[in-house]
């Protein structure tokens, strides 16, 4: 162990760490009873960079908005009455915005959209909105950077009173309602302004690929048979599946997949904020075909709207009726969104991650290996934490108005899904094995977890390789009393209360680190970046993934189910749009990239080599993943060019 010889004076360390005990102190009663920070220190504040990446998609999201509510819905430009708008109705409306106390007018708008110098002269309505926007950024950054990320809801909701005049509502009479939403063709500027997946989403193909590679590529398990909840018969599986198949025979080859959402059965229904909305408790089916070909795909099977078998809950198939199939498939996507905005997202990489963060600034020097190695896959995260626990889960916030159930369920939902979620069992081999779909030759077409365990393994050598210049034995880390201390924090009940975390008590073998700290950065990485970034290009069309259905599922028990039911399941028009701004803005903000740490970060000499490894591993990656992607539905969420370092949105 080398550690000593790097440290600063032993009084210089205790007194910088106890700064620290008192700047990073706990909190139990944010999201109870998750260990969060109490105050959001100085030091967590994000950087201008990454300030400066939030203004520019802010103001992408801010010009669709404004050309969708008061532009010409046809005309994908920008058009001369929207101008005329921006002089004449937002300059008056940006002069009433303040800041707390201070009384500071902010004219977001104007410096958002347009430069001074150009302000209503008839140059500005000739030329249209400028191009460059960097003086503008510049100041709209400082304001952030003044007034932290408190001052966004501010902007937002400011933003929303000021546009919604002239925006859509109620519900949509066809699926090109949801299509005109997005009429700033920037937004998607490859695919003509509107996400690609708008127009495939109802295939059975796609609905099935979501499983394996879309935002939620982690709920489907192995089984061997079905149970009395869900009596899906012979006949109903040989009509999708083919004679020569049968579910005895799927299961016994571990060709039969399971996605239930019991976890969900009995949450109440939301009413934030002015429509009733429905959330379901569903039982989805799925099956490879038999046979030996590598691209065999899954298929959809069979869907139960409820838990318990029986008239209320009719089973539904591909072959059923073609809106009650699509019904029914709408439902699993809804239930899959609240499970992974509530579970896979928030809980299980934002709050898990940051569990760790107070100990690692509370216990470690910052020269320590262990704290140099974590701390950039840090960055950001407490101050996005903070911000989603202060308004976005908050009642009447951002997820109480577009989720299902109400917003006690979801943080409830959170929390349970949170503890349940074992740090040992979180490995991301031990997960897709307890799940039964670790093995390729039964479930052949899977990219999040092929692509996933390239990103583990790398991250894996990098971390074994780093650790193992500071640490020989498991005797050297037992011997770290600093290391010992930040597990202990981390674990204990008035610390992190990381769950099933540790060696007896601690952490006693040089094994056990290496794979800690590998989840604990696959997680801040990789993992967040699979789930989080299809936010931008899935979920912001809300017929592909709504984010809450508007239809109880009895509506399924009608003899026929017609158009208008399948389009009044989905967001009204108002929430289809907040549904955009929101997940856009959550999915289009690449701030760092896995790998590429500040520059100096690691004075020793010794590391250069390592991290060049890992680099170069990561190259390979890449060029794998992009291999794989010439055999497959492109699936990029973990390509690690496109992995930043921390969960910094």
């Amino acid at each position: 162990m080398t550690n000593s010889s790097t440290e600063t004076t032993s009084s210089s360390v205790n007194y910088n760490l106890e700064v620290a005990k008192q700047e990073y102190q706990y909190n139990y009663n944010h999201i109870p009873p998750v260990a969060m920070v109490d105050k959001l220190p100085d030091r967590e504040q994000p950087s201008k960079e990454w300030y400066l990446l939030l203004v520019k998609n802010i103001r992408l999201l801010f010009l669709n908005t404004l050309i969708t509510n008061r532009g010409n819905r046809g005309n994908r430009g920008v058009r001369d009455d929207v101008i005329k708008y921006i002089l004449e109705v937002i300059y008056k409306e940006i002069k009433s915005i303040k800041i707390e106390e201070d009384s500071k007018t902010i004219p977001f708008f104007l410096q958002l959209l347009l430069s001074q110098n150009l302000l209503i002269t008839q140059q500005f309505l000739n030329q249209g909105i400028p191009n460059d926007f960097r003086e503008i950024d510049d100041l709209f950054v400082s304001l952030l950077k003044e007034n932290g990320l408190s001052i966004l809801n501010v902007i937002l909701e400011k933003a929303t009173e000021v546009l919604k005049e002239g925006s859509p509502e109620g519900h949509a009479t066809s699926l090109e309602d949801y299509q005109k939403l997005f009429s700033y063709k920037e937004l998607f500027p490859e695919t003509g302004g509107i996400p690609s997946v708008a127009y495939t989403f109802a295939e059975d193909e796609v609905f099935a690929y979501m499983r394996v590679a879309g935002y939620n590529p982690l709920m489907i398990e192995q089984i061997s048979t079905l149970d009395e909840r869900f009596p899906v018969t012979e006949t109903q599986y040989q009509e999708i599946m083919g004679n020569d198949d049968s579910l005895a025979a799927a299961g016994k080859e571990g060709r039969l997949y399971l996605a239930d959402y019991k976890i969900l059965e009995g949450a109440l229904n939301g009413t934030y904020p002015k429509y009733q909305k429905y959330i379901y408790a569903p039982l989805a089916l799925f099956a490879v075909p038999k046979g030996s070909d590598p691209n065999r795909k899954l298929r959809p099977v069979a869907i139960q709207c409820g838990q318990t078998s029986g008239a209320d809950n009719p089973i539904f198939t591909p072959n059923s009726s073609e809106y009650a199939w699509l019904f029914a498939k709408t439902v699993v996507e809804i239930v899959d969104a609240n499970f992974h905005e509530a579970v896979s997202h928030l809980g299980r990489t934002h709050l898990f991650v940051g569990a760790f963060i107070p100990p690692t600034h509370r216990q470690l020097p910052k020269n320590h290996c262990l704290s140099l190695l974590l701390r950039p896959h840090f960055e950001g995260t407490l101050a996005i934490n903070d911000a989603a626990q202060e308004k976005l889960i908050a009642p009447k916030g951002g997820v109480d108005g577009l989720l299902s159930s109400t917003i006690d369920n979801a943080r409830v939902l959170t929390v349970l899904g949170l503890q349940s979620y074992g740090f040992n069992g979180a490995m991301l081999p031990e997960q897709l094995k307890q799940r039964g779909v670790d093995d390729p030759n039964l479930l052949p077409v899977y990219p999040y977890r092929d692509d996933a365990l390239l990103v583990w393994d790398a991250i894996h050598q990098w971390v074994s390789d780093y650790l193992s210049l500071y640490y020989s034995r498991d005797e050297d880390v037992q011997a770290d009393r600093r290391l010992q201390a930040w597990a202990t924090e981390a674990m204990a009940f008035d610390g992190g209360r990381v769950p099933d975390f540790g060696e007896d008590g601690g952490i006693r073998t040089l094994e056990y680190l290496i794979n800690a700290i590998t989840l604990i950065i696959f997680t801040a990485s990789a993992q967040h970046a699979a789930v989080n970034f299809p936010q931008k290009d899935i979920m912001s069309y809300a017929p592909a993934v709504p984010l809450a259905g508007y239809l109880p599922s009895s509506i399924l028990k009608k003899d026929e189910v017609s158009e208008q039911d399948y389009l009044d399941l989905l967001p009204p028009l108002e929430q289809a749009q907040t549904q955009l701004n929101l997940v856009y803005l959550l999915g289009s903000v690449y701030y760092t990239k896995l790998g590429e740490y500040p520059k100096n970060h690691f004075t020793d000499s010794k590391v250069k080599p390592l991290l060049d490894k890992f680099q170069e591993n990561l190259n390979q990656v890449e060029a794998t993943i992009e291999n794989r992607n010439l055999n497959r539905p492109v699936y990029r969420y973990l390509l690690p060019s496109k992995i930043p370092q921390s969960i910094n949105i």
